[in-house]
């Protein structure tokens, strides 16, 4: 099960409330792959497939192929805003990070 920490929850409603279409869900998907692993995106889609799956959390619609169900289980989303970064962003508690100083681990 994907967490959402209340934090994102709030931000998703905010933007999710000023969207013209009231019916998106959030979306996630592989965006590529760095050094301590996949990295993961997230977007506003209003579309589900029949080989997506489907879970709501707080009241968020969350979508994910069903190929990467065992690969999206473990992830958090949280919303960050300390003055240095703003935005979401999306964890997996279980990645290993590389330990170098490449842009990709951060």
């Amino acid at each position: 099960m994907v967490k959402i920490t209340d934090e994102a929850v709030a931000a998703l409603n905010d933007v999710m409330n000023s969207q013209e279409n009231k019916e998106q869900h959030l979306r996630i998907y592989i965006a590529g792959m760095g050094c301590s692993g996949i990295a993961f995106g997230l977007s506003l889609d209003d579309e589900i497939s029949e080989n997506d799956s489907t879970e709501e959390i707080s009241g968020i619609k969350i979508v994910y192929d069903v190929d990467m169900k065992k690969t999206v289980e473990p992830l958090i989303i949280n919303y960050i805003d300390d003055g240095f970064r703003k935005g979401f962003t999306v964890e997996d508690p279980n990645a290993v990070q590389c330990g170098g100083s490449c842009s990709g681990c951060h």
